[in-house]
């Protein structure tokens, strides 16, 4: 009976063991569960042929925290602040009074809202990106949520780098700057495209974008590598600067220059649209040129008013 008795008792505190055993481990799983979900975005961006990933600056652990007099400040990459002092959708949390758990901090944008964007501070060879973060808290007695613009310049020699405070410009809208390597390209930027071109008008006309008339040397390059280099360039030919028609001394300089006209009455290169008055016979394209550019071509060879190309 004893015997019997004992291994009945050992069999239920076995059981109660197990099964408090079992409970033990399904609430360290979802604990961890719990834990290690969260909200992330993507942190590859593509931008003029260059691939950025800003995914190693993501940190699980810690964030990225600052201040500026007395306001503390809390961001992340990737993903929301590990900080719940905002909540836990959080992209950048501002904190002015640690003191005041429900009003004395606001979430400056939500994570699940990342917008890249082209970069409006380039780094080295015109490379970084613009992370945009809306839907942050609003002000009491404000209609507009704040939102957070963060400018990730190529800084090759920073390492990680860390962000600084900006300013706040316009009113709710709060604008960071974050130097690091892993704002330059993560891939190698393509071959520049054949970048070509004595003109504004002659480098822009075929380029799809991809290069920029650069006012500073007088010369056409990739936009990719010459962006940040060029501090006064074209990349719109309606904004090219007038050409210097009068120093062309070829119908074929003239025409391919873009912007001028070849007087046939004249020989002389003039500013489009040349003056009827001054010269009733004008050439605008190079095919009508006269071939050999006899400067003894004379528009009373030809009717009035007509482009005639002449073979010798």
């Amino acid at each position: 009976w004893e015997a019997t008795c004992g291994k009945l008792i050992s069999g239920v505190f076995s059981r109660r063991r197990e099964r408090q055993m079992t409970s033990q481990w399904m609430l360290v799983v979802l604990l961890f569960s719990t834990a290690s979900f969260v909200q992330a975005y993507s942190c590859t961006y593509s931008w003029n042929g260059v691939i950025y990933d800003a995914s190693p600056l993501a940190n699980s652990t810690a964030d990225y925290h600052f201040q500026i007099q007395t306001v503390d400040f809390w961001t992340n990459m990737c993903r929301p602040t590990v900080t719940q002092v905002c909540g836990s959708s959080s992209a950048m949390c501002q904190q002015w009074d640690p003191k005041n758990p429900l009003n004395g901090h606001a979430s400056l944008g939500n994570a699940s809202t990342a917008t890249f964007n082209p970069p409006s501070i380039p780094g080295e060879n015109g490379q970084g990106f613009t992370v945009q973060f809306t839907g942050g808290d609003k002000p009491p007695q404000q209609s507009s949520p704040r939102t957070t613009e963060i400018d990730f310049i190529c800084d090759s020699s920073a390492g990680v780098g860390f962000p600084s405070y900006a300013g706040e410009q316009p009113a709710l809208h709060y604008n960071f700057q974050w130097r690091s390597a892993y704002a330059c390209a993560a891939q190698p930027p393509p071959p520049p495209p054949s970048c070509v071109g004595t003109s504004c008008g002659g480098c822009l006309a075929n380029s799809t974008g991809q290069c920029v008339w650069c006012l500073d040397s007088g010369s056409c390059c990739s936009m990719a590598y010459c962006y940040s280099p060029c501090k006064n360039r074209v990349t719109n030919p309606q904004y090219c600067p007038a050409p210097a028609c009068s120093a062309q001394a070829t119908c074929a300089g003239c025409v391919g220059l873009g912007g001028c006209s070849w007087c046939l009455d004249t020989a002389s290169c003039l500013a489009s649209p040349a003056n009827p008055s001054v010269c009733p016979d004008t050439v605008s394209n190079v095919t009508y040129c006269p071939k050999g550019e006899h400067k003894d071509f004379k528009a009373s060879k030809i009717p009035a008013g007509k482009h005639v190309k002449v073979v010798n």
